[in-house]
């Protein structure tokens, strides 16, 4: 079953000025479009095909996993979304444990010492896309046109214009990338790309162990890259085991058997040994850059604009951020009765993003070169500084804060919940 026929059909979309068309209905793309429309904004979203919304309890676990944040978790109860994820599987955490292969450092942080529930939830991809796209068919605002094809862009007047294959141009006063890491929209638009290839790659998939997970997320930092378990229900975990980029087809080719024990080494076994093995999938990482966000009439969010080492995470956080300080952005535009695709209106939203988002970047990049074993000095700093950050419960609530609830300069959706 899919949500495309719950949708008002859109036969000539051409003949529709729309404040905003999004193209790309994932995670950060449906986002944004259910935020506009509850704020009143005619939109129109552009996708190949509906998300499978039909689930049951003993639905496979799927490879992509998110870790999501305090700030993150209010966007979606914000955009009445969180109760579609609830209603599937989702899993809190309440604990996250990192140690370091080589010395003996290890730190331990718990959300009982921050005085918090837990410390994010664990949701599949598929399961939080599904629970919006639940929401964007109750929404009046947005439409949904599938299956065309974007051929080129033209932003050059006051008003921007997509032009689709077989149906011709639509205007729009601003047009939204959400159309992931090899974005069409960014390219017809010459924005250009800042990149840096890590050389490596990540395996993810959901196993079962043979010891309880305890609710905590374990991530162990190896000579070839770190390796994590992600907790989810009962004795599920999400991998993500990062290797050398010539090593991504050997792990996919390995046996169930043979990849069940080469977790277990990865992990030195602290789950006990894998028992149960399902889909498994692997892609290279490559963190990504656009050197704009915005042009007049345009804006690019989530991977559309930013990629970045996935082992803390963030990926789908910055991109909801994203969403949430564009929908700001353009409701504070238009009751101060200014054009929403003007370029001075939407590089305040670049200057919010971009900043924030290319620090995060780099904190990430900084934790892989600090873990790398390749220098004897780092292994010296590291052997003294994981102890001492593990016995500094400031240090250790101010890192875990920022995870969790993000940055100071939050939107207004990821503040707390509007239901408590």
């Amino acid at each position: 079953m899919t949500l495309q026929t719950a949708f008002r059909t859109v036969q000539n979309p051409q003949d529709t000025l729309w404040d905003v068309v999004v193209v790309g209905g994932g995670m950060v793309g449906a986002a944004l479009a259910l935020g506009l429309g509850k704020q009143g904004f005619e939109v129109l979203l552009l996708e190949q095909q509906a998300p499978q919304v039909e689930w049951r309890p003993d639905s496979p676990y799927q490879t992509r996993v998110s870790a999501l944040t305090r700030a993150s978790e209010n966007i979606l109860r914000n955009l009445g979304a969180w109760q579609g994820i609830t209603a599937r599987r989702y899993h809190p955490f309440v604990a996250m444990h990192v140690w370091d292969e080589v010395t003996a450092g290890e730190v331990h942080f718990s959300a009982q010492e921050m005085d918090e529930p837990n410390l994010g939830y664990t949701v599949e991809n598929e399961i939080i896309q599904a629970a919006l796209w639940e929401q964007l068919a109750t929404c009046s605002k947005v439409r949904v046109l599938f299956g065309a094809k974007l051929k080129n862009l033209a932003l050059e007047t006051e008003q921007a214009g997509l032009v689709l294959e077989d149906i011709g141009t639509i205007q729009a006063r601003l047009i939204v990338g959400a159309d992931g890491a090899h974005s069409q929209v960014r390219q017809l638009a010459s924005i250009g790309l800042d990149t840096h290839d890590y050389e490596q790659c990540a395996v993810v998939g959901c196993v079962k162990t043979e010891l309880p997970h305890q609710d905590t997320c374990w991530q162990r930092y190896r000579k070839e890259g770190p390796f994590a378990y992600l907790a989810m229900n009962d004795n599920i975990s999400s991998i993500a085991w990062y290797l050398p980029l010539e090593k991504m087809q050997w792990a996919l080719s390995l046996s169930d058997e043979a990849f069940a024990r080469e977790l277990g080494e990865a992990s030195d076994w602290k789950l006990g040994r894998v028992i149960e093995v399902a889909e498994r999938a692997a892609f290279p990482l490559v963190r990504r850059h656009a050197e704009h966000y915005v042009k007049s009439g345009l804006a690019l969010v989530g991977d559309a604009a930013h990629t970045i080492h996935p082992q803390a995470g963030q990926g789908v956080n910055l991109g909801l951020l994203d969403v949430a300080a564009l929908i700001d952005v353009l409701v504070d535009a238009r009751q101060q009765g200014k054009p929403i695709g003007r370029l001075s209106v939407l590089r305040r939203y670049e200057r919010w993003r971009r900043g924030d988002n290319a620090v995060v970047q780099r904190s990430m990049e900084g934790f892989d070169w600090l873990f790398k074993q390749d220098a004897s000095l780092k292994t010296v700093f590291r052997r003294g500084f994981l102890p001492l950050a593990n016995r500094l419960a400031p240090i250790k609530n101010w890192l875990m804060s920022q995870a969790l609830n993000g940055r100071d300069a939050l939107p207004l959706l990821a503040k707390r919940s509007v239901e408590d």
